[in-house]
């Protein structure tokens, strides 16, 4: 298994539930620390007239962060908090309430009193309606995602901004991410990548980095729009538009940190999660005049059940255990190998990241030599 294979890091962009999906077997607790094609709104008719915070809220703020929320529970009042107390104060938060019934914005009602925050109801509309709504009301030169049951560390926004700033030419900036489970934070990623790398990603149907840690430049991605009709991958299919136009760069820090929910629709019925990322790839082949069947060759699939459940949930471990080898934490990456293999320990594609973990340099950069040659007969026949 290579943590390269373009259909597993799709997978990771459907960990999170389903924003149409109830929430009421969410686990309580709170984390225990702050680690195109162009389309409108699909559901105008759905929209109701709501509610907007004073008019003293800056005019044009420079960031504005969009939170699309459904039935985030107690969750909301943390991931709120790890926006409003960011130290890059020049931001707006716009909230998208998409109908939810669980009572969560009462946990968060006098966080809403600040200036910045704008919120805004409506009814129950699906992920790619609430961003889109909240597209539409973005004020500020760049837009950053915070899901609204994930933590941004405090000095996220100040410097991924600050690599905006730098390189005007940048459409997006992303950075790493360790997860949330259990209520602990876990396997932190912080690849560093160049223009260049994440545009052989793109070229390879990858993500650059997780996407819900981008910030983006509305002068170059204004006219984007998340597509409606991918629910679960809409994320992945706006990404790959605007990086089929656009160059990227990934920050080389954990600055995010992403809630594992183990209940969402796509890991109850994987069949729909493989079906919406088909059709993510199949849209991206078309744009790029390549026939789908030749880029994505049908073949016997050998994962694990686990690893179809979980939406490979090994493959950030793995790329964790990477990330801190290249950062000489090998004790970091053996205790990171060892926490994967207690996701499943009877099952071997878990143990995989304790043989990343404890190989010598020699094999690993034999085995990465492996995928990046595998990488390139790919893209070359992606090409063809």
């Amino acid at each position: 298994m290579s943590p390269n294979d373009p259909t597993q890091i799709l997978a990771m962009s459907h960990w999170r539930r389903s924003p149409v999906e109830p929430s009421g077997d969410r686990r309580p607790g709170e984390p225990p620390r702050l680690v195109g094609s162009q389309s409108g709104s699909a559901a105008q008719a759905h929209l109701q007239p709501l509610d907007e915070n004073p008019s003293d809220a800056p005019a044009s703020p420079l960031v504005s962060v969009i939170m699309c929320v459904y039935n985030a529970g107690q969750y909301l009042r943390p991931s709120l908090l790890s926006m409003l107390s960011q130290t890059y104060q020049n931001l707006e938060i716009i909230i998208i309430d998409d109908g939810s019934t669980d009572g969560c914005f009462a946990s968060v009602a006098d966080l809403l009193t600040d200036p910045r925050v704008r919120i805004r109801r409506q009814q129950n509309a699906t992920r790619p309606v609430a961003l889109n709504r909240a597209l539409d009301l973005v004020r500020g030169e760049f837009y950053a995602i915070q899901d609204g049951d994930d933590i941004s560390h405090p000095a996220r926004i100040e410097k991924q901004v600050a690599v905006l700033l730098k390189h005007p030419e940048l459409a997006a900036v992303f950075c790493g991410n360790d997860l949330i489970m259990d209520e602990r934070t876990l396997a932190p990623t912080f690849p560093s990548k160049s223009i260049d790398d994440c545009r052989r990603d793109i070229e390879a149907f990858r993500m650059p980095a997780h996407d819900p840690t981008g910030i983006f430049r509305m002068s170059l991605v204004g006219d984007f729009r998340y597509e409606p009709s991918l629910p679960f991958v809409e994320a992945v299919d706006y990404i790959l538009r605007v990086g089929e136009q656009h160059p990227m760069q990934v920050l080389g820090e954990c600055l995010y940190s992403y809630r594992i929910v183990n209940t969402s629709v796509t890991r109850r019925d994987p069949t729909k999660r493989e079906q919406a990322v088909q059709s993510a790839l199949r849209d991206a082949c078309m744009r790029r005049g390549l026939e789908y069947d030749r880029a994505f060759p049908q073949r016997a699939s050998t994962k694990s059940k686990n690893s179809v459940l979980d939406n490979n949930l090994a493959a950030h471990f793995i790329a964790s255990v990477l990330d801190q080898r290249t950062r000489c934490n090998r004790w970091g990456a053996l205790k990171t190998a060892w926490q994967c293999a207690q996701l499943h320990p009877f099952d071997s594609h878990y143990y995989k990241a304790l043989v990343y973990a404890a190989a010598p340099e020699k094999v690993i950069s034999l085995i990465r030599r492996a995928g990046a040659r595998g990488e390139r007969r790919r893209s070359t026949r992606h090409k063809a």
